[in-house]
């Protein structure tokens, strides 16, 4: 009975602490100042987060609502080497994890530079995020998920030679749109069990080379009408249902691929997971 009548206590005065949880803000930004390059992190383990390009002449700017009892708000910039660092961090040093409730109710909303040559890595943990990076000058993207949803667009073509975007997913949902805006001349995605969507609509100005990866879901692959694609499968790949191709043993090829000045060339691994590609019309 004392074991009982101890445990009932503990969850009364645990239950306190998650009612006694202080949520506070905190705002940063910086002008451009001859800047270069910027490579930046961003570290957002839980909430709801908003990543836009920035006013003319911001380098950037962070608003943000945190869970002040687990999580300190990181802001940090190196104007020698161009490293930004912007998000939260465990009070704890532990890493990104989510420990309360609360921390689901962290908002954040960060803009970037467009004119600024950017390096950008997200760890998004368990967050809803939503990242639009039309029209920036992108050098390279890292976006890194566990069990979050992640939408990321191109709206308008970016600047810049972006050389690789990568996208890893635990167990969440990903939906990437406007890859050809992206300009990324590689891209690949690695999947445990979730959903990707991966849309390929935009202005295509360079071949792109894409590798996909799920152990467990599904994959949608979109197209413009007309696109020159071609798919190579893997044999551990469930299902694929692609209308408009030519087969080839594990190849499919749209008719005049060859002869196409731009192409997207896909190498797809799929254990357990089902394919489908989809035309946009144009």
């Amino acid at each position: 009975m004392k074991h009982l009548l101890l445990s009932a206590a503990a969850l009364v005065a645990g239950g306190s602490s998650m009612a006694a949880q202080t949520m506070r803000t905190a705002t940063s930004s910086r002008p451009i100042a001859g800047e270069r390059m910027l490579r930046a992190t961003i570290d957002f383990g839980a909430g709801t987060l908003r990543v836009m390009p920035a006013r003319p002449g911001e380098l950037y700017r962070m608003q943000l609502r945190y869970d002040a009892d687990r999580n300190t708000p990181v802001n940090e910039y190196d104007a020698r080497t161009g490293i930004l660092r912007l998000g939260v961090e465990s009070n704890g040093g532990a890493g990104i994890r989510v420990t309360s409730r609360a921390q689901l109710d962290q908002r954040a909303e960060l803009n970037i530079a467009q004119r600024v040559p950017i390096i950008l890595a997200a760890n998004l943990g368990a967050s809803e995020a939503s990242l639009e990076l039309g029209g920036m000058t992108l050098a390279s993207l890292a976006v890194r998920g566990g069990a979050s949803r992640t939408l990321v667009r191109f709206a308008a073509p970016t600047a810049g030679e972006c050389t690789t975007a990568t996208f890893s997913l635990g167990a969440g949902e990903l939906a990437v749109s406007g890859l050809a805006n992206s300009g990324c001349a590689a891209i690949r995605v690695d999947g445990g069990v979730g959903r990707a969507t991966l849309s390929f609509d935009g202005v295509s100005r360079r071949n792109q080379q894409v590798a996909v990866s799920m152990a467990m879901g599904s994959v949608t692959l979109r197209f413009p009408e007309g696109t020159a694609v071609q798919l190579v499968a893997s044999r551990f790949l469930a299902a694929l249902d692609a209308d408009g191709f030519e087969r080839v043993g594990n190849t499919w090829t749209t008719p005049g691929f060859e002869q196409a000045t731009q192409k997207v060339s896909l190498e797809l691994t799929a254990s357990a997971a089902g394919v489908k590609v989809e035309w946009i019309p144009r």
